[in-house]
């Protein structure tokens, strides 16, 4: 069921927990039959409507009419767009208006899934027929992802309308934007109850539902980004917050190392197989994940956003439909981006994440089979010595259905089981080091031993099977406290979750856009391909509010568009 956007912000139907699942609960009854007070009864049927409320949030991460896929992973200094027109193109050099559909269908779509949490959140305190653990449990799970969803939203649009109650008569055009000092403390009050004592299990999930450690590690990313907006300073709003950045960057730091060191979750020794399809749910390093299955329609297309370019088809169909790592290439990488990898230009590839997240080559398909690689370089890396035709075309595999170039899938194009990580324990190490770095001034041992975690585990596995020592990657060595400041923090994060839906948030909440869009996107390789943007710092730390949504407000001076909009 679909909300009409035309006409409605946020409809909160509870029948819409029954229609978005992969199970049709109680398909055989007319939908009109059941409200939240006749349906929600039990654990059972709450349980199904958490079900419903995280298979929603998929809609995020799909690639259909109007997705707000790109909104947030183009434009930035990782990914890009080649072509020249379309929604991609829009959000890459922020060519987008008022009306552009994906801004308002970002809008819409997660205010969807907070109207689902309301009325579930509305309904277990209601249930009768459940002991208080049961009622906390989804109570939890349920202000976890409204907490989630807010946060996209308010690092998104600024000031926002807060609606905390299921609707259940006229929905009140009248509401005003809020500051986003208030839209934050609707968040925090969401992750402390999250992350109370006995709330959510402390065990791990492996079925898509959030623990006590995911909302832990999502209230550490909203002190974070409270504290690094507040003092970029780039969206006026955040000087609202009435806590000091360094009182916010401590409890970013108190709460990570929480989950650094009590959560349980740890890296896995091989960087790719964290992206693996097999390894999904299950793996130690992932936190929080949402589901996407291989039973369809209930798959995803946007792995095959991604992909290395081949030249040739496999039995008459494009190659990407049938081949594990060959992609549409449509979502490409910015070709500065491959340096961030390299130490210097001759350098050898100590860093194994460039060769598991980046394609250096095109894939020639021969008589219907993945036959060879053309190359990007020659025999060595130079900026001068290319192939344009691949240069063009950056594919990234980090998301495979496969280890080979050469493997074919099972899995059709638009219907690919790969889930989307939202947390992980490498971005918690990670954001660690950047607060302990900011509370401190200078990052202490323990900072250090952390973001050394995620470099040493980027240097790969010997023939022994031990991590290899840096001793043997010269100029590939741990971080000393010397060596870090902001700009290495990013870097680091960009080598490390590049093509996470992360980048676009990273330079916004610490205001460095312009300066990595000046590093990678301004006169380098544009006779390969343009790679220039229309950036603007004092418009695009936000996007605009949907021009549908402010002309159904009836309160204009509560309502205004988003500044120079």
């Amino acid at each position: 069921m679909k909300i009409d956007n035309t006409k409605l912000w946020m409809i909160a139907l509870p029948l819409l927990f029954m229609t978005s699942s992969c199970e049709k609960f109680l398909a055989e009854e007319p939908e009109t039959q059941y409200t939240a007070d006749n349906f929600f009864v039990d654990k059972v049927t709450l349980d199904a409507g958490l079900v419903g409320m995280y298979s929603s949030a998929k809609d995020l991460f799909g690639v259909y009419t109007n997705t707000p896929l790109f909104m947030t992973e183009l434009g930035t200094d990782e990914a890009m767009f080649k072509g020249s027109t379309g929604v991609r193109f829009n959000f890459d050099r922020y060519t987008f208006s008022i009306n552009e559909g994906a801004v308002g269908e970002y809008w819409f779509r997660h205010y969807e899934i907070a109207a689902r949490a309301n009325v579930l959140i509305d309904a277990a305190q209601k249930v009768e027929a459940i002991t208080e653990a049961q009622r906390n449990e989804v109570l939890g799970e349920a202000r976890f992802i409204r907490a989630f969803v807010y946060f996209r939203l308010v690092q998104a649009f600024g000031e926002l309308p807060i609606v905390a109650e299921p609707i259940t008569g006229e929905f009140d055009y009248g509401l005003p934007r809020r500051p986003i000092s208030e839209v934050y403390d609707f968040i925090l009050e969401d992750l402390r109850f999250a992350t109370g004592e006995g709330i959510l299990t402390t065990a791990k999930t492996n079925n898509g539902h959030a623990n006590h450690w995911a909302a832990k590690t999502l209230l550490g990313k909203v002190y974070l980004t409270m504290a690094s907006a507040k003092e970029a300073a780039k969206v006026p709003g955040y000087a609202g917050i009435p806590q000091p950045s360094d009182e916010l960057y401590t409890l970013a730091w108190e709460t990570l190392k929480d989950v650094k060191d009590n959560s349980g979750a740890e890296l896995l020794p091989v960087y790719g197989d964290v992206f693996k399809i097999e390894n999904k749910n299950v793996n130690k390093e992932s936190i929080f994940e949402l589901q996407f299955s291989a039973v369809v329609p209930y798959g995803t297309q946007w792995t095959k956003e991604y992909g290395m370019i081949a030249s040739g088809t496999i039995n008459g169909n494009p190659a990407y439909h049938t081949n594990a790592m060959i992609g549409q290439c449509n979502l490409v990488y910015v070709p500065k981006f491959y340096t961030y990898y390299k130490p210097s230009l001759d350098a050898p590839d100590y860093d194994v994440r460039r060769l598991w997240n980046l394609t250096d080559s095109m894939v020639n398909v021969i008589n219907n089979v993945p036959d060879s690689l053309t190359y990007i370089w020659g025999t060595a890396y130079s900026p001068d010595n290319y192939n344009q035709v691949v240069m063009g075309r950056c594919g990234v595999t980090k998301y495979r259905w496969g280890d080979s170039w050469r493997e074919t899938s099972d899995y059709l194009y638009s219907n690919a089981p790969n889930n989307v990580i939202v947390l992980r324990f490498a971005d918690v190490l990670l954001m660690f080091a950047e607060a302990d770095y900011k509370k401190n001034g200078v990052i202490s041992d323990e900072g250090l031993e952390a973001i050394n975690q995620v470099r040493q585990r980027a240097r790969g596995l010997g023939a022994n099977g031990l991590p290899i020592p840096e001793s043997e990657t010269p100029g590939f060595l741990n971080y000393t406290a010397s060596d870090i400041d902001m700009e290495e923090i990013m870097m680091e994060r960009a080598r490390e979750l590049c093509f996470e839906f992360q980048r676009w948030f990273d330079l916004a909440r610490t205001g460095m856009f312009e300066y990595f869009l000046e590093k990678t996107r301004s006169a380098s390789f544009t006779t390969i391909v343009n790679t220039s943007t229309n950036f603007d710092p004092a418009k695009h730390y936000l996007f605009p509010i949907p021009q549908s949504q402010i002309d159904l407000s009836t309160n204009p001076e509560g309502f205004q568009q988003n500044p120079n909009y």
